[in-house]
């Protein structure tokens, strides 16, 4: 006779503690796609179309490393679980490499330049970020079953993720400045803000704990280590709800790549303030922060997808009012449309992580096999190749506006091109995310999949 086990629920400071990982993690990886193209323009003096290239390049190697490591999550076994003994590790190189990279010696020339941010990015990508990021994420799936603290778990990872983009949007420049500026501003500021990223990293070690293996089965012992590489990628490609959600993150990315990477430029050329850069920062993260403490409870009355379609539809009309306010130049207007646009956008901020547990559920379901890190490595894909993209659009775009980052003052056309680049990327990610969104009934399939199970053991 079958029994039905009481979820377990995570408590308040658990939730808190791991989403405080979210503010290393940016401190490390935002502030790298935010300002790595400025200070290889500005600072080092190299080409934006040669940067954007071979950041894309990396972002392709990385792509693939990612998949790998949720493999290896998937396959791990230890004392700490599958996820938490690499998230442990990874934050320490996450965290040194980040300096490393802000870090390049003035003896180099200009190839060498290159070649040392290549490798450094590289590494720091492919390598470190993929541990990290694949395995806190995969946390969220291996540390509760209870739909809304994985909510509440995403929600509290967004919060702290916007605190840490709004103290570096705000604080960087100036402290690049404060620092003397030019390469030793940029390495004090790394230096700051790496060790900063590596105690905020470690926080959620201590702070969750992920379920046995016979609990997340129901009971079963999980059938994921018994899947090979290649049968895992067949199953992955059967799982359309994995490339729904993969595309999502690329989405998402890759608007934020476009638009953190020129944001620096629009606010430095347009504006006339690079801290500027901070207050287009407040109005687009701010109402996220005051939305998310209701996402969870929105999205266990409507579901995830209802929820997330309502609130791209919002953001939609927030980017139309940027964009128009950036035609007609009504700075009010602009910060409308921000504010609009970040309300649309709280409920996937909040709720995604807890929709790739979604998937992964269907994929026990529909499947019979488990493959939590695998699954989750879909966030690193789309977040480093979406971003990497992004990243290289802006060199590209640059390069064809004729931007020079050694000049006093830039061409018209150079700076027309930075802030068509940057007012159209608002429109990107509401859009594309209510079309993904609109087919993703991954919620809806999982409730029919269990109820068949259900009636299969009576």
């Amino acid at each position: 006779m079958n029994t039905i086990k009481e979820e377990k629920h995570l408590s308040f400071i658990q939730k808190i503690g791991y989403g405080i990982g979210d503010a290393g993690s940016n401190l490390s990886w935002t502030f790298i796609a935010s300002f790595i193209l400025i200070y290889c323009t500005d600072t080092l003096g190299i080409s934006s179309a040669v940067v954007g290239t071979l950041l894309l390049i990396s972002k392709v190697l990385d792509g693939i490393s990612d998949v790998f490591m949720g493999r290896i999550i998937d396959a791990t076994h230890s004392k700490m679980g599958k996820a938490r003994f690499w998230y442990f590790i990874s934050g320490f190189p996450v965290a040194a490499f980040t300096y490393f990279l802000f870090s390049v010696p003035g003896s180099f020339d200009q190839n060498t330049k290159y070649v040392y941010v290549f490798v450094i990015y590289t590494l720091i990508g492919a390598v470190f970020y993929t541990m990290n990021n694949i395995a806190y994420s995969s946390l969220t799936a291996l540390c509760t079953k209870n739909q809304k603290d994985r909510v509440e778990m995403g929600s509290y990872r967004s919060l702290f993720a916007i605190i840490a983009v709004l103290i570096l949007s705000s604080v960087t420049s100036g402290l690049v400045e404060n620092f003397g500026g030019g390469q030793h501003g940029w390495s004090m500021v790394a230096l700051i803000y790496s060790i900063i990223s590596l105690i905020l990293l470690e926080i959620p070690v201590l702070a969750v704990k992920e379920l046995p293996a016979e609990e997340l089965g129901d009971g079963q012992q999980g059938k994921e280590d018994k899947v090979g590489f290649l049968a895992a990628m067949v199953l992955l490609c059967k799982n359309k709800y994995f490339l729904m959600i993969l595309g999502l993150y690329l989405v998402m990315y890759l608007a934020g790549g476009i638009t953190g990477g020129m944001g620096i430029y629009f606010a430095t050329y347009q504006l006339g303030n690079p801290a500027l850069l901070g207050t287009l920062s407040f109005a687009s993260l701010i109402p996220i922060m005051a939305a998310l403490p209701f996402v969870a409870k929105l999205t266990a009355k409507y579901g995830i997808r209802n929820v997330c379609i309502v609130g791209h539809a919002v953001g939609v009309l927030g980017a139309i009012l940027i964009i128009l306010g950036g035609i007609k130049g009504n700075f009010p207007l602009v910060m409308s449309g921000f504010i609009l646009k970040a309300l649309g956008s709280a409920p996937q901020s909040g709720a995604t992580n807890a929709l790739i547990a979604e998937v992964d559920e269907y994929s026990y379901l529909k499947f019979g096999h488990r493959l939590t890190g695998t699954i989750y490595s879909c966030s690193s894909v789309g977040l480093k190749v979406g971003t990497g993209l992004g990243t290289a659009l802006c060199g590209y775009l640059l390069a064809l506006g004729g931007y020079d980052g050694t000049a006093a003052n830039q061409t018209v056309m150079a700076i027309s091109t930075i802030n068509w680049s940057y007012l159209l990327a608002q429109a990107l990610l509401p859009i594309l995310s209510i079309v993904l969104f609109y087919f993703l009934k991954v919620e809806k399939d999982n409730r029919s999949l269990r109820g068949k199970q259900v009636n299969e053991r009576k």
